[in-house]
């Protein structure tokens, strides 16, 4: 897991989120997971959602839709010939991409706000702020599916990024 210093900035968090977009733009997924923290604790479909290097591929191959594989997509879409979706680099061939937003929060997550943001299974105490990234460049191009992380303290100075989820907002 990577830290950054809490004093540095919006531009060392987004440095942050596109180390992790080249991962995934070489399809290393399990080093993208290994580069911050991940919330594994979502329900989805009544289950505990668990982030994965598979999962994570899925996600980016599905335009968003990760408890699908591709198969499956072509085959409840009846499309044979839906594309299969990549990261595209922001460094060697994207023709762009969309906006990261980094937001620290004014004051401390009170429990009930903490609710309210979908901070649930986490220490919400050391949540400090949060992330999107809208726009994934996919296939080339800027896209409309976004990631989204949490910014969390984890040592007095330092922070890291904790991956929520990626889809299509």
């Amino acid at each position: 897991m990577k830290t950054l210093s809490i004093h540095g900035g919006k531009e060392a968090v987004r440095s942050l989120v596109l180390e992790w977009n080249e991962l995934l733009a070489q399809e290393k997924y399990e080093q993208a997971l290994e580069l911050m923290l991940y919330d594994n604790t979502q329900i989805v479909d009544e289950k505990l959602w668990i982030w994965t290097p598979e999962r994570l591929q899925a996600a980016v191959a599905t335009y968003g839709e990760p408890w699908y594989t591709v198969e499956e997509l072509k085959a409840l879409y009846d499309e044979p010939d839906w594309e299969e979706f990549k990261v595209t680099s922001v460094q060697t061939g994207s023709n762009g991409y969309g906006e990261i937003s980094v937001e620290y929060f004014e004051e401390p997550l009170s429990e009930k706000m903490a609710e309210t943001l979908g901070v649930l299974g986490l220490d919400y105490k050391t949540i400090v702020g949060d992330v999107e990234f809208d726009g994934v460049p996919l296939n080339g191009e800027a896209s409309d599916l976004t990631a989204r992380f949490w910014i969390k303290q984890v040592g007095e100075d330092q922070i890291t990024l904790v991956f929520r989820d990626m889809h299509v907002l």
